[in-house]
């Protein structure tokens, strides 16, 4: 492997060394995710056979990479590809290569924080603070508040429900280009990001910008709060375009303010006891699926038919190791510690049981998708780790 000259802060770990001997098999795995982006000749890694360089998957995967004790080129390559093909609006279509389905729609906002792991964890900047990038990256955030934001209220919206990464979530966010639904989602990664990039322009000797950073991720942590929380429900819904009115499907994106930070400790209460262990919303055998189990939407079907045919991602009864592992971090960010215990356990049991696989049954310890994966799921193998050390990579200061 090319990429092993320069290791992390974490390589030598005792706890994350003995635990790295056990994995192997997903050593080998991983050699697979390793391609090279034909038109800059720059190597990056993807989960994916078919070689596409997803937006927030990179994110979770370099954590992976991070725990595996690779180097960082694969991780910078794959933040600095996405800024190569930004177009003069500040527009970066969400996929390398993109298609016709993914040109009109944004990158998720997780460019910043995979920047940060790097600087925090492998202590190199230059390649990310510098007249090209950063001026690159501080642009295609202003086209999300921007370009993004068509009533005016601070909240920036999804494109489709394949946009928001939950690729059938139809019912939430529409189908291709429907532009309907300010996602909560959405809000609070964009939210992290606004707090990641007052980081790095700190780091980078800009401290108005980082004030300035700082200060748009108050105000939307605000029009979080404001806009997209039911009280009556207690659990935070995504907002319609079109009415002006939240719409009431219980997502698992509905706990993202726990993992931004942004719920009151009175909203994280109600959205663990009402919601996360409620058996009819979101605690099934093996949680936590992407939608609560009353919601009429929740399927375990394999593949559901809709728009895009019939063998599209699945984010219904099904349970998703990146956004459990948001879940958990958000969980003990706020105090819920054995929640967060039982979450990882549950989590790391359900891949050890059924393999690593691009998706899993929430109510029967099997794997769904792409067979075998080396993508964002390799997560729940670390879970244990950070578990016993208090290891948290999504930590967006640099002490």
């Amino acid at each position: 492997m090319a990429d092993t000259e320069t290791r992390s802060s974490l390589y030598r770990h005792p706890v994350l060394r003995g635990l790295r001997k056990t994995l192997a098999a997903e050593r080998r795995l991983m050699k697979r995710g390793i391609h090279t982006e034909p038109e800059s000749g720059r190597d990056y890694y993807s989960g994916y056979a078919y070689k596409t360089l997803y937006d927030w998957d990179q994110y979770f995967e370099a954590i992976v990479q991070l725990y595996m004790g690779w180097g960082c080129t694969y991780i910078k390559n794959g933040v600095t590809l996405f800024l190569d093909h930004m177009k003069r609006s500040g527009l970066i279509s969400r996929s390398v290569p993109s298609n016709m389905y993914h040109d009109p729609e944004h990158v998720k906002p997780f460019l910043a924080q995979t920047a940060l792991l790097v600087l925090r964890y492998y202590g190199e900047a230059d390649w990310i603070l510098n007249r090209r990038y950063y001026p690159r990256l501080k642009r295609y955030l202003d086209y999300w508040t921007g370009s993004m934001d068509s009533t005016g209220n601070g909240l920036a919206e999804w494109m489709s429900a394949p946009h928001t990464g939950m690729d059938n979530h139809h019912e939430r966010a529409g189908h291709w280009r429907d532009r309907v639904s300010q996602g909560v989602d959405l809000n609070c990664y964009l939210h992290r990001e606004f707090r990641a990039m007052a980081t790095l322009a700190q780091a980078y000797g800009k401290p108005d910008d980082a004030a300035a950073f700082n200060e748009r991720a108050e105000a939307l942590a605000a029009a979080v709060r404001k806009h997209l929380w039911d009280r009556r429900a207690g659990f935070f819904f995504d907002l319609s375009v079109k009415t002006g009115r939240r719409i009431p499907v219980r997502a698992i994106s509905g706990f993202a303010p726990l993992w931004a930070g942004i719920a009151t400790p009175e909203q994280a209460r109600r959205l663990v006891h009402e919601h996360l262990f409620d058996p009819d919303g979101f605690w099934t055998a093996w949680p936590a699926p992407a939608l609560a189990k009353s919601e009429p939407g929740y399927s375990r079907t394999p593949f559901d038919t809709d728009v895009l045919g019939p063998n599209t991602c699945s984010w219904r009864a099904n349970t998703w190791i990146p956004t459990n592992y948001m879940l958990y971090h958000g969980l003990k960010a706020y105090g819920y510690r054995e929640a967060a215990a039982l979450l990882a356990d549950r989590t790391t049991t359900l891949v050890r049981k059924a393999g690593n696989r691009e998706w899993y049954d929430c109510e029967a310890p099997e794997g769904r998708g792409l067979e075998p994966f080396w993508g964002w799921s390799l997560l729940a193998h670390f879970l244990p780790f950070e578990e016993e050390t208090g290891e948290n990579p999504n930590h967006l200061a640099l002490d």
